[in-house]
C-alpha cells in the first residue's frame, strides 16, 4: 500500500498485491461511497494466477483525502487514476498488459478513462457501470441540482441509496453498514458531474475498441441494466462479452457464496486469458 499526491495536492491512497513473475496487471476502480478494501473476494479468486492487482481509494473516499462525496470534476478521478498507472504501476510492472475493472461509479470512471486514454489499457471490465440510475432522476431534481452545483458546489447531501440493495447476502449488507470507511454523501457538483459524464460515455460508447467484458446483476435496483446493454450494443470492440446474473443485486462479486463463485470464476478466467494472450504477443 502507499500514498501519492495528486496534482492539486490531494492525498490518494492505494493498495497493491504483486505476485512473483506477474503476467498481467488488474486495476480496480471502486464504486460510490465505498473503497478499495471491499474487493477481497476478487483478489482471493486471482491468488496464484500471476496477476498484479492495484486499487486506489478515489478522492473523497476511503483513506484518500478530499471532502467526502465531493469532486470538482470527474476529470480529477481520471487524473488520479492516470497518475497511479504512470507513476506506480508502470514502474513496478514494466511492459505487462493492463486490465482496468470498474464497478458502478468506478465503472463510469473506468469507461471515461478508456475513452480518453485508450492507449493506457489493454482490456476493460465494467461491473454494473453507473451510466443510468435504476430510478430515473426527475427533471426538477436535475434543474435544482445544476443550480446548487453553480451556487454551492461543495454542499453535500445523503446519496439516497439503500444499502440493502447492494447484495442479497445480509452479512454483506451488515458489513457495509458497519464499515467506518463507507459513507453516504454526494455533493451538488458530484451530482451534475455524474449526470454529464454518464451522458457523455453513452454517446461515445462506439469509440470503445479494446476487449470488453460487462457483468451486471439482473436484479440490480441501483443501476439500470440498460447501462450495460447500451454500452455492449454500441461498443466497437471485436472481442466483447456481456453476462447478466439472474437474481443478483448490484454487487455481484459480493453476493452469497455460491452465486458469487460463478461471477468470480468468469472474471478470473477472463482476466487470466487476456493476460496470457497479450503476454504471447
Amino acid at each position: 500500500m502507499g500514498v501519492f499526491l495528486a496534482g492539486d495536492m490531494v492525498r490518494i491512497f492505494y493498495q497493491g498485491w504483486i505476485p512473483p513473475r506477474p503476467k498481467g496487471v488488474l486495476v480496480i476502480s471502486h464504486g460510490l461511497g465505498e473503497h478499495s478494501g471491499r474487493y477481497t473476494n476478487l483478489i482471493e479468486a486471482l491468488e496464484g494466477k500471476g496477476i498484479s492487482i492495484y486499487a486506489l481509494d478515489h478522492r473523497g473516499h476511503g483513506k484518500s483525502g478530499g471532502k467526502r462525496g465531493h469532486v470538482d470534476s470527474y476529470m480529477k478521478y481520471i487524473g488520479d487514476l492516470k497518475q497511479l498507472l504512470e507513476d506506480v504501476i508502470a514502474k513496478e510492472n514494466r511492459n505487462l498488459p493492463v486490465i482496468l475493472l470498474g464497478h458502478s461509479m468506478g465503472g463510469l470512471i473506468a469507461m471515461k478513462y478508456a475513452l480518453i486514454h485508450p492507449g493506457d489499457i489493454d482490456d476493460l471490465i465494467l461491473s454494473a457501470p453507473a451510466l443510468i440510475p435504476a430510478v430515473p432522476v426527475p427533471p426538477a431534481k436535475k434543474i435544482l441540482g445544476r443550480m446548487l452545483s453553480r451556487m454551492f458546489p461543495r454542499l453535500t447531501l445523503n446519496n439516497e441509496l439503500d444499502p440493502s440493495d447492494i447484495s442479497t447476502d445480509l452479512d454483506v449488507v451488515r458489513a457495509y453498514r458497519d464499515d467506518p470507511l463507507v459513507h453516504d454523501r454526494v455533493s451538488a457538483r458530484w451530482f451534475t458531474e455524474f449526470i454529464d459524464t454518464g451522458s457523455d460515455c453513452l454517446k461515445r460508447a462506439s469509440e470503445l475498441k479494446m476487449p470488453l467484458l460487462i457483468i451486471h446483476g439482473a436484479g440490480d435496483r441501483m443501476v439500470s441494466t440498460r447501462s450495460s446493454k447500451i454500452v455492449y450494443e454500441r461498443a466497437s470492440s471485436p472481442d466483447k462479452q456481456i453476462q447478466f446474473f439472474e437474481g443478483l443485486f448490484h454487487e455481484t462479486m459480493n453476493e452469497e457464496i455460491e452465486s458469487r463463485k460463478k461471477v468470480l470464476r468468469l472474471l478470473r478466467d477472463w482476466i487470466v486469458a487476456k493476460a496470457a494472450a497479450k503476454g504471447k504477443k
